[in-house]
């Protein structure tokens, strides 16, 4: 999941909430590099990547040698091999270098596909999982899978139906996606910790504003892709509607601009926090997770949160 930072994403990479991506129109993997090829200026392809952005290029593959454990316990000690994509360069000189991984050995399938958004330096700001690796299988199996989905996905709907008053009044679903906004939370500023090429700590702080009157609430929301196609979203400024008392929509902050380097010896007082920002690609079952930040004026109230990021939901806080 979403385990650093995030950068915002070009966003001619995004689909339109009205024309989410279906199952049908999804790329073979052999057309993945193809479909990225594009004219937008800063972006070097497969072998030119690592021509024009060495020292970043350099950092993702190191970062993913050494830490497989994002591509979870089934690939965690298989030797992997990784191809490079491409690498796009975003804001604040931060460059995004996406990369295709598979198992070195006995594998006939489809690669997964991963970005990471890493900085002049070479540190691994942000890290995520766009697609992982799939195995061919016979057709009979992948039938009794798609049905097996059908299924899953009738059963979801009937529990959204049928749902109790005492179910999790925090977990809604859309027209595609899942969603769980947690209640937010109030701190006079965020201190949190991200790590480096080297495994080394980063601690990151975001303050408001307006810090006299002014404090940051961040709500951790999780996003479950149920829909048989691909859900294609952007989380910026318009992702979502964090509501007060009086009924006033906030919307959430940049939490690339709005972060800084914390003092030596700061300490953290969020631990876990994992910011949600930029581009997110979710298949079939897949799901991501992160917080959302808020400035609201000191001692608000919260009444609900609303969900608009290729999914309308409505989270009522009570």
């Amino acid at each position: 999941m979403l385990d650093q930072r995030m950068t915002e994403e070009n966003k001619d990479e995004i689909e339109t909430a009205e024309n989410p991506q279906s199952a049908a129109d999804e790329p073979a993997p052999e057309t993945v590099k193809a479909q990225l090829q594009d004219t937008a200026p800063g972006i070097a392809r497969d072998a030119e990547a690592a021509v024009a952005f060495p020292v970043q290029v350099t950092a993702a593959l190191e970062y993913a040698a050494v830490n497989q454990y994002e591509y979870g316990p089934r690939l965690h000690d298989v030797e992997l091999t990784w191809d490079v994509v491409s690498a796009e360069a975003m804001v604040n000189d931060i460059v995004r270098v996406r990369l295709q991984y598979s198992p070195a050995t006995s594998f006939r399938g489809d690669p997964g596909v991963e970005y990471m958004d890493v900085d002049p330096d070479g540190a691994i700001l942000a890290r995520r999982q766009v697609r992982v690796p799939k195995e061919n299988k016979p057709v009979v199996l992948m039938g009794i899978t798609a049905l097996s989905v059908v299924l899953a996905v009738f059963v979801i709907s009937l529990m959204t139906v049928l749902k109790p008053e005492s179910g999790d009044p925090l977990y809604v679903a859309g027209r595609v996606l899942w969603i769980r906004a947690e209640r937010p939370v109030a701190e006079q500023n965020i201190i949190y910790t991200g790590a480096s090429t080297s495994g080394k700590k980063i601690t990151w702080e975001m303050n408001p504003v307006d810090a006299e009157n002014n404090v940051l609430v961040y709500v951790k929301v999780r996003l479950i892709n149920q829909s048989s196609g691909t859900a294609s979203m952007l989380i910026d400024e318009n992702a979502a509607d964090l509501l007060d008392g009086n009924r006033k929509s906030y919307q959430p902050l940049n939490s690339i601009t709005n972060a800084h380097t914390a003092d030596a010896g700061t300490e953290v007082n969020v631990a876990g926090f994992i910011p949600m920002w930029g581009s997110i690609e979710l298949n079939n079952g897949q799901e991501v997770s992160g917080m959302l930040v808020f400035e609201l004026p000191r001692g608000s109230s919260f009444t609900e949160l609303r969900w608009n990021a290729s999914d309308s939901a409505i989270i009522r806080y009570r």
